[in-house]
């Protein structure tokens, strides 16, 4: 099967990057990229997320996450361009390179290896991982390989699962809870001495204890989050439309009236759930 549009698209994009081609697109760097490849992915999540919330079959919201994931890929598209305007790579090459690492972390699908499940599939992923980093530089650390831009929040959920794989986790939850109510009383006790430094301290560790303790309890703790700010969000644009039904002023409303209107936000949303 041949895809004439990928030609075409990779055609577009280098007119884009031509000398006679757009200004915007010509200024971009991988650096000043990478802000926008950010938001793209970011963009592709809440498209996903839209779209398994319709249980996959809004017409809209498909077509909303195909127009989404195009942007995502445009991205790839202008790095590689980039790339092969310096003589470094092309789209091609990121494509066939890919292309060798798939079939080549899959030899339960392009080989003879037996899989009882998925499980063993990210076991044997791993192993071989490991053995195509045996060519590279040597590393230090099993956290070596984790790029130091990610979100903070993914990337800490990485490392919680690198080192778990290794043995350094709790088995139990109530080691992950008991550790909580260590660091929370830490940070009460920071807070009681207002030390900034030390409130911020015991801050990440609250935080990371909280990510920690969604490991041991297999949930993705950005999963829950987000699950939370669309909770918080919501309840918070209910208080914003009540304030404006009874013409009050958002701002002039004291804490104690809107922690009224919160709590019927809560009401509302639970008895519709």
């Amino acid at each position: 099967m041949t895809y004439p549009f990928t030609t075409a698209v990779i055609k577009t994009v280098h007119k884009l990057r031509a000398p006679n081609g757009c200004p915007w697109d010509r200024e971009q760097t991988h650096s000043t990229l990478k802000k926008h490849l950010i938001e793209e992915t970011y963009e592709v999540c809440d498209a996903v997320d839209e779209l398994s919330a319709a249980e996959l079959k809004e017409p809209a919201l498909n077509q909303a996450l195909k127009d989404e994931l195009g942007d995502l890929l445009l991205q790839v598209l202008l790095h590689s361009a980039i790339a092969e305007e310096r003589g470094s790579f092309s789209f091609e090459d990121v494509c066939q390179n890919l292309n060798e690492k798939l079939i080549r972390r899959h030899p339960h699908v392009f080989g003879d290896v037996k899989v009882a499940d998925s499980t063993e599939v990210l076991k044997n992923w791993d192993a071989i991982k490991k053995t195509e980093r045996n060519h590279e530089p040597a590393t230090t650390s099993i956290l070596d390989s984790l790029p130091r831009s990610m979100p903070p929040l993914e990337r800490t959920e990485k490392i919680i699962s690198k080192v778990s794989k290794v043995g350094f986790q709790w088995d139990s939850m109530e080691g992950p809870l008991a550790k909580m109510e260590e660091e929370l009383a830490e940070l009460k006790e920071a807070l009681d001495k207002k030390v900034p430094h030390d409130i911020e301290n015991e801050l990440g560790d609250v935080i990371f204890c909280s990510i920690n303790l969604a490991n041991v309890a297999k949930f993705s703790a950005e999963g829950a989050l987000r699950a939370c700010l669309k909770k918080f969000e919501r309840r918070f644009r209910y208080v914003e439309q009540e304030i404006a039904r009874e013409g009050k002023t958002l701002g002039k409303v004291p804490l104690s009236v809107l922690d009224q209107y919160w709590d019927k936000a809560k009401k509302q949303h639970e008895s519709h759930s």
